[in-house]
């Protein structure tokens, strides 16, 4: 298993070599599909909706205890994520941290399979649980993501990042259809106290531990130009830049980081204005995907009327097609560069937002067609029978494929744009920015809806995130040639 980089000596990583579905390209995208699962069935779709409505009880107070441990969670991260990435930049082998974020993630998953309904302390132990993991799981994408650079040459990386989210999205489709099969169809599954809620965990573990093994094997490591964790930590607590107050070198650094977040921002502005302002982007338009995707359920069940079996097909479909957009992403970046990738993803995301807002249950494209008559019968299920459901239904292709594929080139571009020794602490950067600003795009849509009364009116918010994202995502210089490469 082949070692790129420092070593103990500290010197700059070698140019990696490789195409797109070379062994460790490949090897780097098993990753995803070994970990992305996690998040699909635990964080979204199968656990935490357990975890809310039969452990703690439903109502308010389930949503609340969910809500809590992903804002907890995402407070941790804001803090600490900016600081593993300057240590990534300088430590040892990554594949050390990758391993234990990992172990730490599974064994979190493996223990969710004990939270039972009546349990003494299941609520606080499955919230702990849920924090540890969401944690482990934004670490180990930190990592991950930092290691893009080793999997292959520098013209093979938008396709490898693309061939990541492609294995990630259909491994999490896999995975949620094996736990409905189970749930629905299995006796000894439906038997068991928790049912498939509670297997859910040890599933995801299981699975995990098994398809993360070829990332070990096949994957290159790489060290940071110090080469070792230890010195590393000691350089990075003890930076001159980072004594805001006290003669303490971590207290320093962490008041730098705590107390004074603006000052450390501004100083990164001042350092890498480019980078940053592409930061900057991405964090309002992320913030306009995440809408997109925690409440589009809700928006077709109120607008369209749809059932909750409805939505969910929409939603597997959705993630089923969004493993194209994976490679659509590393085609556009590769052949245009990843800020006209952007572009063109971001534009059609907002042209396809506007032509889903032009449906209602009566007529599309903002009433001109009539489209509340049905056209057929949904296979005899009686699903999506009118033309606005199927009109709707349909925009699912080029929604799916631009949002993934604007995921896939936002990865890509940060790398594009970085100093090669500074990948790790923007990669810290970029996990920050999604824990802190998460909540703004809910915002947007709450107070926009409340003050029209009007969900589509209210959903519509969302568009001025991407906007915003894409002006000042054209303020950004992107080289035909990556730094990496210069």
């Amino acid at each position: 298993m082949a070692n790129i980089g420092a070593g103990s000596g500290g010197t700059h990583a070698a140019p990696a070599t490789g195409g797109a579905f070379d062994i460790k390209g490949i090897a780097w995208a098993l990753f995803e599909w070994a970990r992305n699962p996690y998040y699909n069935v635990i964080v979204i779709y199968v656990f935490a909706p357990y975890f809310a409505q039969v452990v703690v009880g439903g109502g308010a107070e389930g949503q609340a205890a969910v809500a809590d441990t992903i804002k907890i969670a995402g407070f941790i991260m804001a803090l600490t994520a900016p600081i593993l990435g300057v240590l990534v930049d300088k430590g040892g082998s990554k594949k050390v941290p990758i391993f234990i974020s990992l172990f730490v993630l599974g064994l979190c998953s493996l223990m969710l399979g004990g939270i039972r309904p009546g349990g003494a302390a299941a609520i606080p132990f499955g919230m702990t649980l849920l924090i540890v993991g969401y944690c482990a799981y934004t670490v180990s994408e930190l990592l991950h993501n930092s290691i893009l650079p080793a999997a292959g040459a520098q013209k093979s990386l938008p396709m490898i990042s693309g061939l990541g989210l492609a294995m990630g999205n259909t491994a999490g489709v896999s995975m949620l259809l094996i736990c409905l099969l189970l749930g629905e169809y299995s006796s000894t599954v439906q038997n068991l106290p928790g049912g498939i809620g509670a297997l859910s965990g040890p599933l995801v573990a299981v699975w995990l531990g098994v398809f993360i093994l070829p990332f070990f094997l096949f994957m290159p490591d790489r060290y940071g130009s110090i080469g070792s964790w230890s010195k590393a930590t000691l350089q990075t607590f003890s930076l001159p830049n980072f004594r805001i107050w006290g003669n303490i070198p971590v207290l320093s650094f962490l008041a730098s980081m705590v107390m004074n977040p603006a000052v450390f921002v501004v100083q990164k502005f001042t350092e890498f204005p480019n980078v940053m302002r592409f930061l900057l982007a991405r964090m309002i338009y992320a913030d306009g995907v995440a809408v997109l995707l925690t409440l589009g359920g809700v928006y077709i069940a109120g607008v369209l009327g749809w059932s909750a079996t409805e939505v969910i097909i929409f939603g597997i479909t959705g993630s089923l097609i969004g493993a194209v957009g994976g490679l659509v992403g590393g085609f556009l970046d590769a052949r245009f560069g990843p800020k006209i990738a952007l572009i063109i993803e971001l534009s059609a995301i907002v042209i396809i937002l506007f032509i889903q807002l032009s449906v209602t249950r009566e007529t599309i494209l903002f009433g001109l067609v009539p489209a509340g008559h049905d056209v057929w019968n949904g296979f005899g299920t009686g699903y999506f029978t009118t033309l606005a459901d199927v009109f709707y239904f349909l925009t699912i292709v080029p929604a799916a494929i631009s949002i993934v594929a604007c995921i896939t080139s936002s990865r890509y571009m940060l790398i594009h744009i970085s100093p090669p020794d500074r990948i790790g602490e923007f990669f810290g950067f970029y996990a920050m920015a999604g824990s802190v600003t998460v909540w703004i795009g809910p915002m947007i849509v709450s107070a926009m809806t409340t003050y029209f009364n009007d969900q589509r009116l209210g959903f519509s918010g969302i568009s001025l995130l991407f906007v915003a994202g894409l002006a000042i995502l054209l303020t950004v210089k992107a080289d035909r040639e990556p730094e990496h490469a210069k």
